[in-house]
């Protein structure tokens, strides 16, 4: 009875059990989520030791970046610096340098890197062996081979340009994979924090709560703001950085981002600023071409200067051999009629003045610095501006020029780009028979739809190398009588024009040089054709209207006080601007007609105060002046195309500007 008693009271040996494997599953629950946990810290940390030596790579060639930059633009300057050239010192100094750059280069090649990163370092490489070639060329040049130095600058900067671009593509790709590694981060982190509260929330709903409040708290937010961060310097905002006190665990991940961040902004910034620099150095050098093509033409008007001012003094001489003629014959007993001083005296007079004014004009037109806008413009134009430059020196020199006579055409061209390809032209085939004395310039168009073409020809002795007689600095002529940039001109005028120009050697002997320029069918350009000798125009008016010419030349003044009595007008006259103001600001005047160059204010400044403060006479203002290659005035011009009547004018197109003023 005691033995069943004491068998009842003594406890089961089931909830024993049971509470032990209830401790057993409890503590291999406990362990499971301490290995889970510890898996999970092994490899954040894993992962942001392999981040942290990835920004630090990235730092590091971000450091080699900037030496090589440095290094490339020391170079720059030491070769384009024209004390270098000859000097060995400094040819030293060049060369240690180099093996600097190519040392930091190489050490990008000892790192792991893809196939196109891997590209792009031997691209910087190869493209720093071309500037170094290019460099040494430079400094080995001389005073006399300024051509080839030149040629040797803008091939190093050409390479230096894209030295930059190719290491600049290298940071583009290391960051394209920098942001690929970062993103790879993420996922791996978020792939292992998910799966551990799976685990862990398969054995207790509280560890899953934990663990999630945890991982949302301190894993998911950090890393979804890192996340952002990184797309947003992948899509190139630099600016961007993570806040350090978000989390205790990520913060020395963080604050490497913010010192990469910080390092490609400071590096993105340099390179802009040195592609600035260099985008400048390139816009000097292209103002220096332009300069070139200027220099160049006033080379050919110093050349033509001598042939010009003989020509100029055969018209002088008739006038003033006229002038005095009929000063003597009004002076004796029995004077002439008006028709015979018409014909002796005033016809010549009248001739040979028009002769030199188209000479003086022929010249300024030639001189102009010309726009760069391409437009329609007269081809026969810019052929009578050759033919009066230049018909002395062919008579001079026993040449014919031959122009065929056709009916004018507009072409695409620039107006003075085009009178310097013709006139270069002209002039090559001049150079080549001047030596004989003798020959013939044969100049023919052919006009079809779309196209014209205008061939010179000439029967020298020909072209030595038809190939290269556009290329830039080649001439045959002897030292100091060429330059060799006047065909290499023509060349890069004519393509600019949507043309093209060709040379070749005629089977009959001599050169023939064939310009192909587009057609245009505005028929604007096409300048009218004026009558050499018609009746002035007179005027009459119901009442008078008042003129004021403005012009410190008395003569000039007198001549137009003539010319306006044809239109029945009131003249009122002023030799400055000043007088000019007090007339205006007393009395209406219907047409103002002034000078630009004078003593005190100018024209132009006169123009710019009606403009403001009486804009109702603008369009009866009319420049009368022999500047007209005045950038002012042809600003002005370009606005109002009628403003604008050239010294020495002619008497009918003058009396008919001034009576549009009035109307």
């Amino acid at each position: 009875m005691r033995k069943n008693r004491d068998h009842l009271a003594r406890p089961p040996r089931r909830p024993r059990a049971l509470r032990e494997r209830l401790f057993l599953a409890g503590v291999t629950m406990t362990v499971s989520a301490v290995v889970a946990l510890a898996v999970i810290a092994f490899a954040g940390s894993r992962e942001q030791l392999q981040l942290r030596r990835t920004a630090g790579h990235v730092n590091e060639e971000q450091r080699i970046g900037d030496a090589v930059i440095r290094g490339v633009m020391r170079q720059l300057a030491i070769a384009g610096d024209p004390t270098s050239r000859g000097s060995q010192e400094r040819l030293a100094a060049f060369d240690s340098i180099g093996h600097g750059v190519y040392d930091d280069v190489r050490q990008y090649l000892f790192r792991t890197l893809s196939p196109a990163e891997r590209l792009q370092i031997e691209s910087v490489k190869e493209e720093h062996q071309q500037m170094e070639v290019a460099a040494r060329r430079v400094m080995a040049a001389d005073d006399q081979q300024m051509a080839t130095a030149v040629a040797g600058n803008n091939e190093m900067v050409q390479h230096a340009f894209r030295l930059l671009d190719a290491l600049q593509g290298f940071v583009d790709l290391r960051e394209r994979a920098l942001t690929t590694l970062a993103d790879t981060q993420g996922n791996t982190l978020r792939r292992l924090t998910i799966g551990s509260i799976v685990f862990i929330a398969s054995m207790f709903l509280l560890q899953l709560f934990l663990a999630m409040r945890f991982v949302r708290r301190r894993v998911t937010d950090p890393l979804a703001q890192f996340t952002a961060a990184v797309e947003q310097v992948g899509a190139g905002d630099l600016d961007v950085r993570m806040p350090l006190a978000a989390d205790r665990e990520f913060s020395s991940t963080f604050q490497a981002f913010n010192d990469m961040s910080a390092s490609l902004a400071t590096a993105r910034a340099d390179l802009e600023a040195r592609n600035d620099a260099l985008s400048a150095a390139l816009a000097r050098v292209r103002a220096t071409q332009d300069e070139l093509v200027q220099a160049e033409k006033l080379g050919a008007i110093g050349r033509m200067t001598a042939g010009l001012a003989h020509e100029l003094n055969n018209p002088l001489a008739t006038v003033l051999a006229s002038s005095e003629l009929l000063a003597t014959r009004l002076n004796e007993n029995d004077p002439p009629t008006m028709e015979q001083l018409s014909v002796e005296f005033v016809e010549p007079m009248r001739r040979e003045a028009q002769r030199a004014r188209l000479l003086v004009r022929s010249l300024l037109q030639f001189a102009r610095r010309g726009e760069s806008d391409i437009g329609p413009v007269s081809l026969r134009e810019s052929i009578d501006v050759v033919r009066e430059l230049r018909q002395f020196a062919f008579a001079g020199a026993g040449i014919t020029l031959q122009i065929d006579p056709f009916d004018d055409v507009v072409v695409m061209a620039e107006r003075q780009q085009l009178q310097g390809v013709l006139l270069n032209v002209v002039n090559n085939a001049l150079d080549a028979l001047a030596p004989r004395h003798k020959g013939r310039v044969h100049v023919s168009t052919r006009i079809a739809t779309d196209t014209v073409v205008v061939v010179v020809e000439d029967d020298g002795p020909g072209l030595r190398d038809p190939s290269r007689v556009f290329e830039a600095f080649y001439t045959t002529k002897g030292v100091g009588e060429g330059t060799g940039l006047g065909l290499a001109l023509t060349y890069r005028f004519m393509t600019s024009f949507g043309g093209s120009v060709t040379a070749e050697n005629r089977e009959s002997g001599g050169a023939r040089f064939t310009l192909r320029f587009v057609r245009s069918h505005d028929p604007k350009a096409v300048p009218p054709k004026v009558e050499s000798h018609v009746a002035l125009p007179l005027r009459s008016a119901t009442h008078k209207q008042r003129v004021l010419i403005i012009d410190d030349e008395p003569s000039i003044q007198r001549a137009q006080r003539l010319l306006l009595k044809r239109l029945d007008v009131e003249v009122e006259s002023c030799d400055s601007v000043a007088a000019a103001r007090a007339a205006i600001a007393q009395r209406e005047f219907h047409a103002i007609l002034c000078d630009v160059k004078m003593p005190g204010e100018s024209g132009i400044a006169l123009f710019q105060w009606i403009r403001s403060d009486l804009p109702s006479l603008v369009p009866r203002f009319l420049f009368v002046t022999g500047d007209v290659a005045a950038t002012e005035l042809a600003d002005i011009a370009a606005e109002f195309p009628d403003s604008l009547i050239a010294k020495p004018f002619d008497s009918r197109e003058y009396l008919q500007r001034v009576e549009r003023a009035l109307s």
